[in-house]
């Protein structure tokens, strides 16, 4: 009775679409600047970015409340914050040098709108292997350890039994 009530259950909850979004309809793209649409004030009103697949796509960059937030690096490696509000005219003279280095972006965005603009994440697979196998080697150290300790004890029980 139980297993038929457990798969009744089971097939209840398989069958019922669900829907999860974790970020609130917010896109991730990374690729590199194209174009750079700047306003009279100096001020940087939207960007073409060029995706890997080459596809083009238009990014407004968000002023007023909630601006665009920015998190860009140069070429010598120094990070730089900011946003569209308080450095609209940096922003500008950091995106251009971006473009001209070809240095990818990564832009999270709502239909359209920046909401932040950082440097495309780059991660070295080798240098994590490392720490993965720091890892595997601490574990089987310990399994080992573990298995001594118990023969240990299994002897000493066996001595004493």
């Amino acid at each position: 009775m139980l297993k038929y009530v457990f798969s009744i259950l089971l097939f209840i909850i398989v069958s019922q679409p669900t829907l999860v979004f974790a970020d609130d309809h917010e896109d991730l793209i990374s690729g590199v600047i194209n174009a750079i649409s700047i306003d009279d004030n100096g001020n940087v009103e939207g960007i073409l970015l060029m995706m890997n697949n080459g596809d083009f796509v238009n990014i407004d960059i968000k002023s007023g409340d909630n601006p665009t937030e920015f998190g860009l690096e140069n070429i010598a490696g120094d990070r730089w914050v900011g946003n569209q509000n308080d450095n609209g005219k940096e922003v500008a003279s950091k995106l251009k040098d971006h473009q001209k280095r070809f240095a990818p972006i990564t832009v999270l965005h709502e239909k359209g709108v920046a909401k932040e603009i950082v440097d495309m994440e780059k991660r070295n697979v080798s240098s994590n292997l490392n720490f993965l196998f720091a890892c595997f080697a601490v574990a089987w150290i310990a399994f080992f350890g573990y298995l001594i300790i118990i023969n240990g004890r299994i002897k000493k029980s066996a001595q004493n039994g």
